[in-house]
């Protein structure tokens, strides 16, 4: 049987993993367009320009079947010559220090997202996991214009409930949660409650809905038919063309990663992140998201709660697709 998503356009709004060759001709059998891929969490400016640098290398090694993400039409030629785009993006400002001049640096090597913060407090702003949530700062307010002015978009995933309001309020462009779930389906620091979610959508922005096992309901146990019917919920709530897929897949690490993302170089003790339990290893997917291509049981799942293919396809990718136009131009 023909997999249905061949000839659309279908994108997952964020993914960490260590990539090989075999991972990208799963994602692109599997029916992907394209990737928002994480290139950096702590890494410092230098670390993070070589990380470009590295990835630059392997699309040129897998240019048969990748390809280079700068814009939306870098993602419908990708669709038209059958190869993987990839978007880069970071999950922290860590790499550009102090220095707004940076920002501009990184969007000419190909960066096209940026998260003000990894759940702690930055100079631009407050993270999820802080007691206080500072807000929106005076470096992090210019950093939104610069952002702005670019076609960067701002990913506000990791950040505080004030940063977010404060945000969405500050850009001129609509913004991202690229990786997260609403709290009314799982009640965990990462994901988002209604005010969020509704003046997000009010001003035009986007939230690409994650298959991380801490932001699921029941966890790594979470089954297809519930997170569909939160997608049919929210559909509800802030409308179908805000939504999209942020899987937040993070596959073939060893553990020790896991634990980078979430001590980095901020601390000596042990930080657990999400894990209620202490776990030190990554938490198990749900087994209907294991590996990209397992994006089609999401089509599937939507199909059978009573969601038209139209309106799927949209979820599934034409959604991030008029996002996107918004931001990069």
């Amino acid at each position: 049987m023909e997999n249905p998503l061949k000839n659309q356009v279908i994108i997952d709004g964020l993914q960490y993993c260590n990539w090989n060759r075999s991972m990208f001709e799963d994602a692109l059998k599997g029916g992907l367009t394209a990737i928002h891929a994480t290139l950096v969490y702590w890494e410092n400016t230098q670390e993070s320009f070589k990380k470009i640098e590295d990835w630059k290398k392997l699309i040129q090694t897998n240019n048969d079947i990748l390809c280079h993400a700068n814009n939306t039409k870098d993602i419908f030629k990708a669709k038209e010559e059958n190869k993987l785009a990839i978007i880069f993006g970071f999950q922290n400002s860590a790499p550009i220090a102090n220095d707004i001049f940076l920002i501009e640096k990184f969007f000419l090597e190909g960066l096209r997202f940026m998260q003000l913060t990894y759940n702690n407090q930055t100079a631009l702003a407050g993270g999820c996991f802080e007691k206080n949530d500072s807000g929106i700062s005076r470096f992090g307010n210019e950093v939104i214009k610069e952002m702005n002015r670019l076609g960067m978009v701002i990913d506000l995933s990791h950040a505080g409930k004030k940063t977010c309001l404060d945000a969405i309020d500050l850009s001129s462009k609509p913004v991202a949660i690229s990786h997260a779930n609403p709290i009314f389906f799982h009640n965990s620091k990462r994901n988002i409650d209604d005010e969020v979610l509704i003046k997000l959508s009010d001003k035009g922005g986007f939230i690409g809905l994650s298959l991380y096992p801490y932001h699921l309901k029941d966890n790594s146990d979470c089954k297809l038919e519930e997170f569909c019917e939160m997608i049919k919920k929210l559909i509800d709530m802030i409308g179908l063309e805000h939504i999209g897929i942020g899987s937040d897949l993070c596959i073939n690490w060893d553990d020790n990663v896991v634990m980078w993302m979430r001590n980095g170089k901020w601390t000596k003790e042990i930080d657990y992140g999400e894990s209620v339990s202490k776990n030190t290893s990554w938490p198990k997917q749900p087994s209907w998201f294991q590996k990209g291509s397992d994006i089609i049981n999401i089509f599937y799942g939507l199909k059978k709660i009573g969601i038209n293919e139209d309106d799927i396809f949209k979820i599934l990718g034409m959604n991030w697709i008029n996002f996107m136009k918004k931001n990069f131009g």
